[in-house]
């Protein structure tokens, strides 16, 4: 059985994984020997990921189905994946490996069944700039008062989640707002999810640009927000 599963969403970031995937399977190889990689990229290739991937063992290269969003990945990766915990993080460097193995020991340590990198808790940081910074504060800010989450860091990806309550889910976002909705959806299938968060730093990417377009970002934070608001409402989460 497979102890931990590591998806990562990718797009055209073969440069980055030239980099990460080593240092991904050495932090790995101290946790068990019972692991796997996913790197799930667009339906057709953009780049030379699969070639990357190809080199390393227990890199698995996974086109996603259904679509190439943000959503459409994760909705891959889950499937995909069958370790006991799952790690989700950035494929662009962000998120460093050497912190697989402290969110991989909360969760084994028991009392959570989602660990999350945090960025706004107490000895967390972030390399992001000052405007983008803020717009991460502010709505990090909003999804936590309108929907009742007790947590700094509602929107980093970077997280461990019990795998068999992860797959359990179902999830219709297709943008970055999945990450929000994970959580919420998880809150609604099991009442007694239990959430923390350790500190994490978040660093600007290694190379290449941002894949995310800010004007349907926005848009789809406040659509996201309302419908899962809606949803709690109408079942009394």
């Amino acid at each position: 059985m497979i102890e931990l599963s590591v998806v990562m969403p990718c797009y055209e970031e073969a440069e980055n994984l030239k980099l990460l995937l080593p240092k991904i399977s050495a932090s790995l190889a101290g946790i068990s020997p019972f692991t796997e990689i996913l790197v799930v990229d667009t339906q057709t290739p953009h780049d030379d990921t699969p070639k990357i991937c190809a080199q390393f063992s227990g890199v698995k290269y996974v086109p996603r189905h259904g679509g190439d969003t943000y959503g459409d990945a994760v909705r891959t990766g889950i499937a995909q994946s069958s370790g006991k915990y799952v790690v989700f993080m950035d494929a662009d460097g962000s998120h460093n490996p050497a912190d697989i193995p402290a969110l991989y020991g909360e969760i084994t340590a028991g009392g959570a069944d989602v660990i999350i990198g945090s960025r706004y808790m107490k000895g967390g940081e972030s390399d992001n700039s000052f405007i983008l910074r803020s717009m991460s504060i502010a709505l990090n800010y909003c999804y936590r008062l309108v929907l009742g989450l007790d947590v700094y860091d509602v929107s980093d990806s970077f997280r461990i989640y019990d795998g068999g309550k992860l797959r359990a889910i179902a999830i219709r976002c297709s943008n970055f707002d999945v990450i929000e909705e994970i959580l919420i959806n998880l809150r609604r299938k099991f009442n007694d999810l239990k959430i923390k968060e350790i500190p994490i730093a978040f660093t600007k990417r290694l190379h290449g640009k941002s894949k995310r377009k800010w004007v349907r970002f926005i848009i789809s934070y406040i659509l996201t927000l309302f419908r899962l608001k809606k949803l709690q409402h109408k079942e009394g989460v």
